[in-house]
C-alpha cells in the first residue's frame, strides 16, 4: 500500500496537475474509526468485501498506520489497509 501511495505522489508531482485520486476495492470486511486511534472495539462503521472507497492519506504513529477512508458517505480511517486493494486512479 506504500508503494501505490508514493506512485500516486510521483505522478501527481510529474504531472503538475491536481492530485489523483486512488479508488480501492475492500478485499474483506474492514472496520473503519471515526478518528486515529479511536478504541478498536468501537469501529464508526465497517466496509463490507467489494465495497469501493477513496483512499487518502496515511497517518504513522509509534505502532500503528492509520489510512484515510471515504466510502460512499462515510469517513474513516482503517487499520487495515492491506484489505483495499488498488483499482483505479482518478484525477490527476
Amino acid at each position: 500500500m506504500i508503494r501505490q501511495i508514493l506512485l500516486v505522489s510521483l505522478v501527481s508531482i510529474f504531472s503538475g496537475c491536481s492530485d489523483p485520486v486512488v479508488v480501492a476495492s475492500a478485499s474483506r470486511d474492514t472496520h473503519a474509526y471515526a478518528a486515529v486511534y479511536d478504541e478498536s472495539d468501537k469501529p464508526a462503521f465497517t466496509t463490507q468485501a467489494g465495497t469501493s472507497c477513496r483512499v487518502g492519506k496515511t497517518s504513522f504513529g509509534k505502532v500503528d498506520a492509520y489510512t484515510e477512508v471515504v466510502c460512499g458517505n462515510k469517513k474513516g480511517w482503517v487499520l487495515e489497509a492491506e484489505n483495499l486493494k488498488p483499482s483505479t486512479l482518478v484525477g490527476g
